[in-house]
Order: structure tokens, then sequence, then C-alpha cells
């Protein structure tokens, strides 16, 4: 048993230190640690948080994804230029068309659209990643170090929370380490395939799937693989290239979208001077994740891929958050969040290789029992990362609490009578009340407009709302009646809309006011544009002004 390989060899599949178990086995231990890891999981979402509540405030993008998948199913999947993905706030693509496509079909099998099918999924795939992390550890390492890391990664705090968030980070993770563990298994074909699909699932996978492709052809072992690796990865990504390409226009959009462009600024906000003080902890992390990737480079040792993708999660975790303008994005709570979820994870299996593999090969086996309860230490110190979790998550209820009841009063507004069956006008901003209007209300999906499409998305640059108010009010109202909208809900942020309200009295009556959302919601009662005012008000916007 050893940790480095002579650099020299040349040999057909990683090195490992037990031979594969037969397939009875291997099967016992995937049931048992399953069950073993889904347990504090399941208690976790069903017992010791609100499962229709992810966190809002916190873990807002739950609903968002909910929304997405939602959207596609009711609108994306039947429209005109379908099937595609649909959102309200234009990121459809954003994250991927894996999770969507999931959902889509989950919520067809199940015939519910519950955000806890969501947090089910997520957690599924957190469990499926624990599990290979066993096998994975348990080829390379031994029995041992197996059940060491996948006990960390089974009750981690942080991994427990984020598993059962139904967040997609757990999605990529799983499908990255289904390629490492077909690939240290001799399944080249099936370990470009599986970082492919990563790829689909989050946009950092772009990045680790192709770092992993590379690294896997540096090393001489598994050669006779890397052609099934290549053509497998290179077959699926080509595809979803093709599909984005078609339905964005960017064959790489969740990857420009998600780093290039966000990481560069398009949609930061300012950086806070707390937020800059976070840096030089995120140096040492990224310190210590360049450091282990040059020794992984250049050593080459056993778990060479794995020790890849953990050391890169350290330099792209630390990289991203510290050093580009995602640390406008950084909270308190960000070190317990889904973007560390497998860094700390990955810490763990360092933790198991040394105390359980290291020792024990420098010691004897006597080393066994006190490097076990240097592990279990560690994991019961890890158990204080509840704290800060509950300190995060459990003031989101009063503000959920308060969304369902708008939603539940938004929803009751548009099942009365003379709107019931026509199209309702919303913010592209607030999924959970998406959400809420389709739990609790009896809202379709198909029956709500995003006000990000409304006409003045379409003005060009500089264009004077208020030098112009005639044209923009026809064009607004060439566009709510076109739409079949008989109410809008217009935040009290939007100067824009309130002004077309205000100059036209006539075509709208107040049903109320949303205290949480902060939204007047308005009846729509319009008049039908003549014949060519329509076209006249979009072509005199078209003009180009002196």
């Amino acid at each position: 048993m050893r940790l480095l390989a002579k650099e020299d060899e040349d040999v057909d599949v990683e090195e490992p230190d037990q031979p594969p178990e037969p397939a009875r086995l291997a099967w016992r231990w995937t049931l048992a640690l399953a069950g073993v890891a889904a347990l504090p999981r399941l208690l976790y979402l069903f017992v010791f948080s609100n499962p229709e509540n992810p966190g809002l405030g916190v873990y807002d993008d739950v609903w968002h994804h909910w929304q997405i998948a939602y959207l596609t199913k009711e609108i994306g999947l039947g429209s005109p230029d379908g099937p595609r993905l649909w959102d309200l706030k234009g990121l459809d693509y954003f994250w991927g068309i894996l999770h969507p496509a999931l959902m889509v079909l989950v919520f067809a099998v199940t015939g519910s659209v519950d955000i806890v099918l969501l947090r089910l999924v997520s957690l599924a795939f957190g469990v499926l990643g624990v599990v290979l992390i066993f096998h994975v550890c348990r080829r390379l390492w031994g029995t041992q170090v197996g059940l060491g890391g996948a006990m960390l990664a089974a009750f981690l705090p942080t991994s427990v929370m984020n598993d059962a968030s139904g967040m997609l980070e757990p999605m990529g993770v799983a499908l990255l380490m289904l390629g490492i563990w077909a690939w240290v298994a001799g399944r080249g074909w099936w370990s470009g395939v599986a970082f492919g699909f990563a790829t689909m699932a989050r946009a950092e996978a772009w990045i680790f799937s192709f770092g992993l492709v590379v690294a896997a052809s540096l090393r001489r072992i598994n050669v006779r693989q890397r052609p099934g690796l290549w053509f497998g990865f290179a077959a699926t990504i080509a595809l979803y290239m093709l599909l984005l390409q078609a339905k964005t226009g960017n064959p790489i959009y969740p990857l420009w979208w998600n780093f290039f462009a966000n990481a560069l600024g398009h949609w930061g906000t300012p950086i806070t001077p707390s937020q800059v003080g976070v840096r030089p902890a995120l140096g040492v992390l990224l310190v210590l994740g360049l450091a282990g990737l040059i020794w992984a480079m250049r050593s080459r040792p056993n778990g060479y891929m794995l020790l890849t993708f953990g050391f890169g999660s350290w330099i792209f975790t630390a990289g991203m958050l510290g050093f580009t303008s995602f640390l406008s994005t950084w909270q308190w709570w960000m070190p317990i969040s889904r973007r560390f979820e497998f860094p700390f994870e990955f810490a763990g299996i360092l933790i198991a290789v040394g105390l359980l593999f290291a020792l024990p090969q420098r010691f004897g086996i006597r080393a066994l029992p006190l490097s076990w309860i240097g592990l279990v230490t560690v994991l019961l110190v890890a158990q204080g990362l509840w704290v800060p979790i509950a300190n995060a998550f459990a003031p989101t209820e009063r503000p959920w609490k308060s969304v369902i009841a708008d939603a539940t009063q938004l929803g009751g507004w548009y099942n009365l009578p003379p709107y019931r069956g026509h199209e309702m006008a919303v913010p592209p901003d607030r999924p959970d009340i998406t959400y809420g209007l389709a739990r609790f209300a009896g809202v379709e999906g198909k029956h709500l407009v995003s006000e990000m499409y409304d006409p003045f998305a379409y003005l060009p640059a500089g264009y004077g709302v208020e030098d112009h108010q005639s044209t923009v009010s026809t064009l607004i109202q060439c566009w709510l009646s076109e739409a079949d909208i008989r109410i809008i809900a217009i935040p009290d942020t939007d100067s824009r809309l309130a002004l077309v309200r205000d100059r036209n009295p006539s075509w709208f009556t107040k049903l109320g006011f949303l205290r949480e959302a902060r939204w007047d919601v308005e009846a729509v009662t319009i008049p039908k544009p003549g014949p060519g005012e329509c076209a006249a008000a979009k072509a005199s916007v078209q003009q180009p002004r002196l």
C-alpha cells in the first residue's frame, strides 16, 4: 500500500490498495451507506426545518430553480419555439438544463409541484456523493479510509444542510465524483459521459470537467481508457453546446454568464470594506489549494484525479469568492453555504487519508484505534457548525409566512370571476411568490406574464419616458391588451409603471397592497387600442431621434 506511484509507471488502471470487492458486497456497502447518509438529511428536512422553506433570504435560488422547472412544465414545453426552458427573469439556461429537465419529469411522475421534491432530489444526489466518496476512497486507500471519508461527508452539518436544501451543488458534485469513480474503475467512456453531464448541472462543472479530462491525460495510467474518456466527454458536451447555441445563441452560455461576465462585474454590486476583510482567510485557502494542486500535478500520487478535483475546489472557491466581483455576494454565513460543501468534504477525505492510511503505514495497525478516535473527535467538533446554520436559517421563518400570506391574498384576487383564466403581470424577481401562487393559491404558472419583458424593456437607451408619456402609455395599453392582462402587480420601486398608472387612472382599479412584497395590485380594465395605434407607437420609438 502506498500513497505515491512511480512517475515512469505505465499501467492500465488507477492503482488500487484493495482489489475490487465482489458485486454483492459492493451493493451491500452501497445500500448501507445510502441509508446511513440519508437518515440525518431526512431528519433535517422533515423534523428540524420547514420542508416548504429552504431559507428565504439565504437560499432564494432554490425557489428560482423551482420556478424554471415549473414554468418549463407550464409554458416552455408547449411554447412556439419550444420545447425550451422558461423563466420570468430570463435566467432559463443560466444554471444548466439537467436539473429543470429532471424536475419536469419528477413533477409529471408525482403529479405534484411541491418544492419538497426539489429538496428530495438534491438530497438523493447528496447521498450518492457520500456513497461515491466511500467507493473511490476504498479503492484507492482501503476500506478504513473509505469509511472515514464517507462518515465525515455523511454527518458534516454543512453537507447535511446543503444536501437537503434543494440547491444544485449536490447534483454537480455527485456527477463529478461519478466520473472519477468510473475512471478509477477503468470505465473511460462512462467517466467522460459523467463529466459531460456534470456540465449540464452546474456552471462551474465546465471548469472542473475540462480540468479533470486534461488531468487524466497527464498521467501514464489508464492509457487504454483515454480515447473512451475523450470521446465520451466530447460527444456529451458537444450535444449540449449545440442545444445552447440553438436556444441562446451562445454555446457556452452558463459558463460565460456565471464566470467570464459575472466575475468581471457585469452584475456585481460594490464590494464593502467588511467583505474585503475576508480576503486574507480566503487567500490562505487559495494558497493551500495551489500548493496541493502543484504537489498533485508534480508527484501524481495515488488518487490523483480525486486530489486534483479536491484541491481545485479549494482554488476555485477561494479565488472566485475572494478575488473577483463575486466577493460582493459575501455574507457572514457564506462559509457554511453550498459553495463550501465539497471543500469541507475534501478536507475530511484528507483527514481520513492522514489518520487511517498514512499513520497506520508509519506506525502499524496498532495506530488505528487512536486514528479513529481522532477522526470521531473531528466529527464531533464539526457539529458546532449547527449553531451558525441555525442562526442563518431560523430567522427566515417569519418572512416566509409573510410571503405565503401575500401569495394567498394575490391568488384570492386573481381567482375572482372577472380575472380568473386571464393573465396576471408580475415582477420578475420573486420566484418565492410564484411558488406561493402555484402551491397555496391555485394560480397556474401559464397565466403569469413577466414584467421584465414589458414595453420598457425594448425602449432605446436614453429614451425619456416622462418626455414621451403618450407614446409610452399606448405601448403599455397594447401590451396589456394583447397579453390579456387583467391584473398587474406594480412594485413600489417601479416608477415607470406607476407613472403610466397615474396618467391613465381609468385603466386601473386598486385591489390592494402586498406588505411583504411591497406591490400595488391593480385590476386592469383597458380599452382596446384602435387600428394602427400599436404599430404607430412602436414605429415612433424605433425612429432615430435627431
